[in-house]
């Protein structure tokens, strides 16, 4: 019976738990700090589970807030998983591969929806109280050199591969001393093989979220901070099933296939096990008992994306095709329809004429009403949004260095035209003083 409902992820709580300690330059000190954070999807990772974050400074009241979920779904239908039904249902037949094409269409229409919204996963963090929930609230004592742990056990952040939640840690403490952060020194904080921490701002108001610094005036934000602590998480893997094997290295695919061949041979031992026996034995192995490393499945990855981008291409061009006749159809009936339209208007035009001159004088004393000018003053200020760039959501690791070698290379060009500009500046002031002198001499003369 068990080997018929296979579970599809870990029943107990964590596989894996990893320290991650960011580094420390002790730049800066304040009321608190925002930093995106990304779960990766190279591993066949279920879920992360972060249960504690440490930071360091004259702390305080603290309270820990992070962003709302953007994906409600489970994490068995995020992007890798998408990809290997797309990934099947075109390698199935015709038919399949048209409702791949429209699967790809709807989940275009749902990245341009979710970015008018702000979600993070499109490189925006909207500082706005109700984008985000409150998980932890403490009073800690003062704290400059350990760091002081806030425990997130009772309520941890989840990430879903692919998924980006921003955490925002404040304090109420008076003074600029509470949380202490860095300048941003790279485009990444920390990176490894299950998460990515990106930069993020800093906030100089006592009220979490407030508009107002503490000198009264300006900006409360401070944009290119990285954060300074330690972050704790586990990681819970995704067991294998046949729906989930392209998630899966290619050591842990040739397993599956060995064992496979193996079982239809009568001379192994194997033939005697039936199917569900050999999916369950594959189900309680860990994606690595195969020798499958993260280097192997990015490499993976990225050839499954390129494959799936080089059919999704030609879905598109072959729906152009079908769709230059059907839209010259469309626009003859259009037009038709719309000649239509204005000859019943003209005729109709004369006898609304005197309606609608009523209908404005009645709407001009109404207008006197204010009830209908009211609106809600919650959140009436044009909250803040923070921009970031998520360097491994549509970018290759290539794409990134080079990316990142010419922003060094523009950098090392602008501090040396630096000084050349200043003395530029300073030739030009003096001719304009040896100009202003001759003609100040030639007035007096």
């Amino acid at each position: 019976m068990a080997a018929l409902n296979r579970p599809t992820k870990a029943t107990y709580a964590i596989h894996e738990n990893i320290t991650v300690d960011t580094t420390d330059n002790e730049d800066h000190s304040f009321c608190g700090i925002m930093f995106p954070i990304k779960c990766k999807d190279i591993l066949p990772v279920n879920h992360i589970v972060m249960n504690s974050l440490s930071v360091r400074g004259r702390l305080g009241p603290l309270t820990v807030w992070v962003t709302n979920d953007p994906d409600p779904q489970p994490p068995e239908t995020n992007a890798a998983s998408r990809q290997m039904m797309d990934h099947q249902a075109t390698n199935s037949g015709g038919g399949d591969t048209l409702t791949t094409a429209a699967g790809s269409v709807a989940r275009q229409q749902t990245r341009r929806n979710t970015a008018r919204a702000g979600n993070p996963q499109n490189g925006e963090i909207i500082m706005s109280k109700k984008h985000w929930t409150k998980i932890y609230e403490k009073t800690h004592p003062p704290s400059f050199r350990k760091y002081a742990e806030l425990d997130l056990s009772s309520n941890p952040i989840i990430l879903k591969p692919g998924q980006v939640r921003a955490i925002y840690i404040h304090s109420t403490l008076p003074g600029d001393e509470a949380i202490v952060y860095d300048n941003k020194q790279k485009e990444k904080t920390h990176d490894d093989g299950f998460i990515t921490i990106l930069p993020g701002r800093a906030h100089v108001s006592e009220r979490p979220f407030g508009t107002r610094p503490i000198w009264g005036w300006g900006n409360p934000w401070r944009d290119n901070r990285e954060f300074v602590g330690r972050v704790s998480y586990g990681a819970v893997y995704k067991l294998w099933n046949p729906k989930k094997h392209l998630s899966f290295g290619d050591n842990f695919q040739g397993l599956t296939r060995s064992l496979f061949m193996c079982q239809r041979r009568w001379e192994s031992p194997l033939s005697r096990l039936p199917d569900d026996c050999i999916f369950y034995i594959l189900n309680m192995c860990r994606w690595d008992w195969a020798n499958d490393t993260v280097e192997n499945l990015r490499i993976n990855k990225k050839r499954t994306a390129k494959r799936l981008k080089q059919q999704q291409e030609a879905e598109e061009q072959n729906a152009e095709e079908s769709n230059d006749v059907s839209a010259v159809e469309a626009l003859e009936c259009s037009l038709a329809v719309a000649d239509q339209d204005q000859t019943m208007e003209s005729n109709e035009e004369n006898e609304n004429w005197d309606d609608d001159e009523e209908e404005e004088d009645d709407y001009a004393e109404d207008s006197d009403d204010p009830e209908w000018m009211e609106e809600d003053d919650e959140d009436s200020t044009e909250a803040a949004v923070f921009h970031y760039r998520d360097y491994d959501s549509d970018d290759s690791d290539e794409a990134n260095e080079e990316r990142l070698r010419m922003q060094e290379l523009r950098s090392v060009s602008l501090g040396r035209l630096f000084p050349q500009l200043h003395i530029l500046q300073a030739l030009v002031r003096l001719n304009e003083t040896d100009v202003m002198e001759i003609n100040n001499s030639d007035e007096t003369a």
